[in-house]
C-alpha cells in the first residue's frame, strides 16, 4: 500500500473532520510541544509557533473544495507565509544569526502583505502568483544556505534534511498539485518535522559528549599529581570532540610561550616551535580572554608560516585563564573549514579555565610539596634539638639531631609522652623537662635530660580548631660555650695588660682589673664614670692622631699614648686596639689592650743617658791622653759636658794655690761682654775653698744672695756654681768626679778649680 494512504488513514482516525495532511500537521505540532517540554530550545519554540501557523493555513481551507472564498485564500496564504518566515527565524536563532532577524521581519511583512493583496485583488494573475512563489522561496533558500553553512563539515543528516525540506514547502496551486503524487505533501511534511527533531537530538548528543568530556577532564584533574598526564587526557578528549587534526597547549614562562603537551603535530614543527615568542596576535587573544579562530589567510606572518607548514586551514586559540590572569593558550588546528557554534566556544572556554585552574593547583601543590620538603630538610638540618609537643605533653615532632641523640626512629618518638622518650639525669622532672612556669622565653642552665649546660627557647602554639596550647622547645647545648666563655672571662680578668671597650665618644663600656689598677682607681664603676677622651688621655692631638689611624686602617698597633692616673701622675702606655663598626660603616666602639710602658721608658732613657755619659767620658779620656795643651783639654771637656747636660753656656775657672782669684781658662756660649766681664772672679774669703772642696751643688740667688754681685753682673738668672758640673741627676757628680780626676792627672799643678754653667731651664732643686 502506498505510504500516503497510510497518512490519510491515520489523519481520518486521529482527527475527525480533518484531512490527513491537517491531521499530520496537528500530530507534528503536539510532538514538537512534547519535545520542547524536554529540551527547552528557543529555536524549537519558534519552530512550534511556525507549525501552528502552518496548521492554521491548512485548517483554514478544509472542506472548501474548488469554491473557496477569496478572503479565506488570503488568510491561508498569509498564515503559510508567516509559517515559512517563522521556520526561517527558527533557523536563524539556531545558527546564532540574530542580526538577520530584523531584515527577515521586514521581508516577511512585505511578502505577507503582498500575498493578501494578491489573493484579494488579483487572484487569477499568473505572474503575481509566480512572484509570490519566488518571494517566499527566496526566504527558505536563504535560511537553508545559512543552516548548511553553519553545520558544514559535520557528519549530521538533520541540517541537510531540514535545508532540503525548506525548499519543498509550497502553497496549494491547482495546476501544479494535479501532477504531484497524492502522498508527496504529507511525506514532505513528515520529513520536514523529523529533520528538526534530528537537529535537536544531535544538539543534545553534542551536549552530552561535552559533559562527558568535562567529567573526564575533572576526573583527571582530581587525581593529577602532575599537569603533564592531565593535559594529555584533556587534549585527547577535546581533539576528538572538536574534530581537530591537532591539539597543543602553551604555558607562559615570563614573556615566552613554552609548549607543555601536544597531540598530532609533526616532529619538524616541535623542533622549530617548542617555544614561541609572544606576538601581537597571541597577546590580543590573551588580553581578550575569549576563544578566537584565526585562519591561515588572515594570520600574521609568523603564525601563517607554521599554519602552512602543518597545512592547517585555521587554528582555534583558547586562552587558558588562571585565577588572576592568563597562564597560557590551548590551540586546535584543523585542515578543513568548519563553523563553530557559540556553545562549542563556551565549552572550550570552560575547559580551558578548568585546565588553567588545574595547572595552577598542580603548581601550587608542587610548591607546597617543595616547601614541605624544604621545611623538613631545614627542620632536620638544625643542629640544635627541636621538640614539639601538644598540651598533653605528647611528642608531635622531633628533628634529626634530637632523634640521633636519643638513638631512636621517628616512629618510636612521635606520639609518645615526653616522660617515656626523654632521658633523666639526677634532676627530677615531670611532664616536660623544658617547660617552665613562664611558658615562653629563653632559659639557660643545667640541662635536665642530657647533662651539661643548655639554652632553651620555648614558644607556644595552638592547634587549628583547638584552644589547647602546645610548646616548641629549641635546646642548644652550651656546655662548650660555657667552658670557652669561662676561659676567656678568666683571660680577660687575669691578664696583666689593661683590656677595655669604649664608645667612639669616649664612654668606657667595660674593662678588666688590670686596667683599673693601671690608672690608680679602686673599682670599675669609678673609672667607667669618666670620659676617657678628656679625663684619661692627656694630649688631644695624640687622641686625634689615634682616631685618624683607626679610621684609615681600622686598627692601631703599639700606638704610644700618655694617660693620667687618678693621682695626676702621667704614665706612658702602648695601645693596640681595633674598631667595631655598625651597619652603615660608622665606628661604634673601640676594643683593645693597654700596656704600661712608663718604667720601661724610664729605664730606656736612663740607659741612653748613661751611654751618652760613657761616650763623653771616653771622648774626654782620649783628649786628656792625646793632648798636652791644657786650654784645649779644658775647652773640649767643657763642650762634652755642656752637650751632655744640655746647658746654654759654661766656663771653667782655675786658681793657683791659695789665691782667692779664679781665672777663666775655658768657656762656651757666652757673649763677648760677658766673657770680658767674667774673665776673673774673686770669691769671698773661705767661700772659694768651700766651693772647691764640696760636692757638686746647684747654687741659686735664693740661697746665697750675698754672692749675687759676683756672678749677676752679666744679668744671668739663675746661675749655677759647680765643682765640675751641675745636674739634677744623682749620677752626674760621680761622672764629673771621674772627669776631673782625669783632668787632675793630666794637670797636677792645678790646686783649685770650679765650673760655672747657665742652663736654659728654670732653676732646679739640687
Amino acid at each position: 500500500m502506498p505510504a500516503w494512504w497510510t497518512w490519510f488513514t491515520v489523519g481520518d482516525i486521529a482527527v475527525p473532520k480533518l484531512m490527513a495532511q491537517e491531521s499530520l500537521a496537528l500530530i507534528i505540532l503536539i510532538a514538537s510541544l512534547l519535545v520542547f517540554r524536554t529540551f527547552r530550545e528557543r529555536y524549537l519554540l519558534v519552530w512550534i509557533v511556525g507549525w501552528m501557523a502552518y496548521f492554521g493555513s491548512r485548517w483554514t481551507l478544509r472542506g472548501g473544495g474548488d469554491h473557496v472564498p477569496s478572503y479565506l485564500i488570503a488568510i491561508s496564504h498569509a498564515e503559510f507565509i508567516l509559517a515559512v518566515c517563522l521556520f526561517a527565524a527558527a533557523v536563524l536563532v539556531y545558527t546564532h544569526a540574530r542580526k538577520l532577524l530584523l531584515p527577515l521581519l521586514l521581508t516577511s511583512t512585505a511578502v505577507i502583505s503582498y500575498a493578501v493583496l494578491r489573493a484579494l485583488w488579483w487572484p487569477d494573475s499568473l505572474t503575481l502568483r509566480v512572484a509570490l512563489e519566488v518571494s517566499y522561496r527566496i526566504i527558505t533558500l536563504a535560511a537553508a544556505v545559512q543552516l548548511l553553512r553553519f553545520r558544514w563539515a559535520r557528519w549530521e543528516i538533520g541540517p541537510w534534511l531540514l535545508g532540503l525540506s525548506l525548499l519543498f514547502l509550497h502553497l496549494d496551486w491547482a495546476p501544479v498539485n494535479v501532477y504531484l503524487p497524492p502522498g508527496l505533501a504529507p511525506t514532505a511534511d513528515l520529513i520536514f518535522s523529523l529533520s528538526i527533531l534530528l537537529i535537536v537530538f544531535d544538539e543534545s548528543k553534542g551536549r552530552t559528549r561535552r559533559l562527558c568530556a568535562i567529567n573526564t577532564l575533572m576526573t583527571s584533574i582530581a587525581g593529577a599529581q602532575q599537569h603533564a598526564p592531565m593535559m594529555v587526557t584533556a587534549l585527547d578528549q577535546l581533539k576528538r570532540l572538536m574534530r581537530s587534526n591537532a591539539a597543543w597547549t602553551y604555558l607562559l614562562e615570563g614573556d615566552d610561550l613554552v609548549m607543555a603537551q601536544q597531540i598530532g603535530l609533526s616532529q619538524e614543527f616541535l623542533q622549530d616551535h617548542d617555544s614561541s615568542t609572544m606576538d601581537e596576535t597571541l597577546a590580543t587573544v590573551l588580553r581578550g580572554g575569549k576563544p578566537t579562530v584565526i585562519k591561515a589567510s588572515t594570520a600574521s606572518e609568523s603564525m601563517r608560516a607554521f599554519l602552512e607548514s602543518e597545512r592547517f586551514h585555521h587554528v582555534v586559540i583558547v586562552p587558558v585563564q588562571g585565577k588572576k590572569s592568563s597562564i597560557g593558550t590551548l590551540m586546535f588546528g584543523r585542515r578543513h573549514s568548519i563553523c563553530y557554534t557559540l556553545e562549542e566556544m563556551e565549552f572550550l572556554s570552560t575547559c580551558a579555565q578548568q585546565l588553567g585552574f588545574a595547572v595552577e593547583n598542580v603548581r601550587l601543590l608542587e610548591q607546597i610539596l617543595r616547601a614541605q620538603r624544604q621545611w623538613t630538610n631545614t627542620f632536620d638540618s638544625i643542629q640544635d634539638f627541636v621538640l614539639l609537643h601538644d598540651s598533653e605533653f605528647r611528642v608531635v615532632k622531633a628533628n634529626h639531631a634530637l632523634l640521633q641523640r636519643l638513638g631512636r626512629a621517628p616512629a618510636d618518638v612521635v606520639g609518645n609522652l615526653c616522660e617515656a622518650v626523654l632521658p633523666r639525669t639526677r634532676e627530677a622532672w615531670t611532664a616536660c623537662p623544658y617547660c617552665k612556669k613562664d611558658d615562653e622565653g629563653f632559659h639557660e642552665g643545667v640541662d635536665p635530660c642530657f647533662g651539661g649546660f643548655s639554652m632553651v627557647s620555648t614558644s607556644s602554639f595552638t592547634d587549628q580548631g583547638s584552644k589547647q596550647k602546645g610548646a616548641i622547645h629549641v635546646v642548644r647545648d652550651t656546655t662548650d660555650g660555657r667552658v670557652a666563655e669561662e676561659k676567656y672571662r678568666l683571660l680577660f680578668e687575669q691578664v696583666q695588660e689593661g683590656v677595655f671597650v669604649a664608645t667612639h665618644d669616649g664612654k668606657l663600656l667595660d674593662c678588666n682589673d688590670a686596667f683599673v689598677r693601671m690608672l690608680g682607681h679602686s673599682n670599675r664603676e669609678e673609672l667607667m664614670a669618666l670620659n676617657i677622651d678628656t679625663e684619661l688621655y692627656v694630649s688631644v692631638e695624640q687622641r686625634d692622631a689615634f682616631r685618624r689611624e683607626v679610621e684609615l686602617h681600622n686598627y692601631v698597633r703599639n700606638f704610644e699614648v700618655t694617660l693620667r692616673r687618678k693621682d695626676g701622675v702621667l704614665l706612658t702606655a702602648m695601645e693596640s686596639s681595633f674598631a667595631t663598626r655598625d651597619a652603615s660603616g660608622r665606628i661604634e666602639r673601640y676594643q683593645g689592650f693597654l700596656l704600661d710602658m712608663t718604667e720601661k721608658k724610664r729605664a730606656e732613657d736612663e740607659i741612653r743617658r748613661r751611654n751618652r755619659e760613657l761616650n763623653a767620658l771616653n771622648a774626654m779620656a782620649v783628649i786628656a791622653t792625646q793632648s798636652f795643651d791644657l786650654d784645649e783639654i779644658l775647652n773640649l771637656t767643657l763642650r762634652q759636658v755642656i752637650s751632655l747636660l744640655g746647658a746654654e753656656t759654661g766656663s771653667i775657672y782655675l786658681c793657683e794655690n791659695e789665691e782667692p782669684t779664679f781665672r777663666r781658662r775655658a768657656g762656651w756660649g757666652q757673649r763677648s761682654a760677658d766673657r770680658a766681664r767674667l774673665s776673673e772672679v774673686k770669691l769671698p774669703d773661705g767661700f772659694g775653698d768651700l766651693v772647691t772642696r764640696s760636692r757638686t751643688e746647684v747654687i741659686t740667688p735664693d740661697y746665697l744672695p750675698h754672692l749675687f754681685g759676683c756672678f749677676c753682673g752679666a744679668k744671668i738668672s739663675p746661675w749655677e756654681l759647680w765643682e765640675s758640673a751641675a745636674t739634677r741627676r744623682a749620677s752626674t757628680p760621680a761622672m764629673m768626679k771621674t772627669c776631673w780626676s782625669q783632668l787632675d792627672d793630666s794637670c797636677p799643678l792645678l790646686s783649685k778649680r770650679f765650673v760655672y754653667m747657665k742652663r736654659p731651664a728654670a732653676p732646679m732643686k739640687s
